[in-house]
């Protein structure tokens, strides 16, 4: 019985991607605290090279193990971030969530995302949600 109840929070915490395997959710986890730093987990970004750090965390994350992230998520470390700065950061996670789709593309099908087949647009907006997601909530 306690193994059952077990499996069943360890389901409960899990979620199904598009291939239907069950699979941990992979979250990259934005931060920026009241000074402005931007950090994800131990790695302080400049904003400046913030869409570069997405865009190499999305297409390498992929390139290494067939995976991309789940989700990304955007959080104030801090009382005081002005809403400005929380609007860049978001602009430049926008930016590298676009070049990591041209890198998948390009990878896959030797062509850019608006080139391809309507299918294989749907397939891997399907695979690959983290790609076209806007809210960082």
């Amino acid at each position: 019985m306690q193994f059952l109840v077990l499996l069943l929070i360890t389901i409960g915490n899990l979620h199904t991607d598009a291939g239907n395997k069950w699979l941990p959710e992979k979250i990259l986890q934005i931060k920026v605290d009241d000074a402005g730093t931007v950090s994800a987990g131990r790695d302080t970004i400049n904003t400046d090279n913030l869409a570069r750090y997405i865009q190499e965390r999305l297409f390498k994350s992929y390139t290494g193990t067939g995976e991309m992230h789940s989700k990304i998520k955007l959080a104030k470390a801090g009382s005081h971030v002005p809403d400005i700065v929380m609007e860049v950061v978001g602009k430049e996670i926008l930016e590298g969530q676009q070049r990591a789709l041209t890198d998948l593309c390009l990878l896959k099908y030797k062509s850019l995302f608006n080139d391809i087949e309507k299918r294989k647009q749907d397939k891997i907006k399907k695979q690959f949600p983290v790609l076209f997601q806007t809210d960082y909530q």
